[in-house]
C-alpha cells in the first residue's frame, strides 16, 4: 500500500499513464494532457512532477534510447481501493455503512433503495 499521495496534477498525470498501461513516452504524455486537461507543460516541469511521482512508487520510469517511458507500478483499481479505504478510515472510522448513507443521503427513491440493496446483495454472494 502506498502512503504518499498524490496532487492534483499527479492525479491528472496518472489517469494518462493508467490509460496507458504498456506505456508512454514523455512526448505523448505532453500531447495526452493537453488534449484531455488542456494543460501545456514544459518538458523540464513535467520531468520534475515524473520524478516525484516515481518516488512516490506510482510508475517506473525507464529510457530507451532518447524517449523516456512511463508505466504505472500499481493500477487504477489498486489506487482507487486505497484511497476509498483510507477515506473510509478517516472520515467514517472504518464503517462503510456510514459512507453509504452519506453518498445516498435523506433523499432517495424506492427504485434507488431497491437497486441498492441488489448491488449489496451481490456484495455479499462475493
Amino acid at each position: 500500500m502506498i502512503e504518499r499521495d498524490l496532487t492534483s496534477r499527479e492525479i491528472w498525470i496518472m489517469k494518462c499513464i493508467w490509460a496507458n498501461p504498456g506505456g508512454m513516452t514523455l512526448q505523448d504524455l505532453q500531447k495526452e494532457l493537453k488534449e484531455i486537461f488542456d494543460w501545456e507543460i514544459k518538458r523540464s516541469t513535467i520531468h520534475t512532477y515524473l520524478t516525484t511521482i516515481e518516488g512516490k512508487g506510482y510508475i517506473e520510469v525507464e529510457k530507451k534510447g532518447r524517449n523516456l517511458i512511463m508505466k504505472p507500478s500499481i493500477s487504477e483499481e489498486e489506487h482507487k481501493k486505497e484511497q476509498a479505504e483510507r477515506m473510509i478510515s478517516f472520515w467514517y472510522d472504518g464503517s462503510r455503512q456510514g459512507l453509504i448513507k452519506t453518498l445516498v443521503g435523506d433523499n432517495i427513491s424506492q427504485e434507488s433503495g431497491r437497486h441498492l440493496m441488489d448491488v449489496l446483495d451481490e456484495l455479499e454472494e462475493i
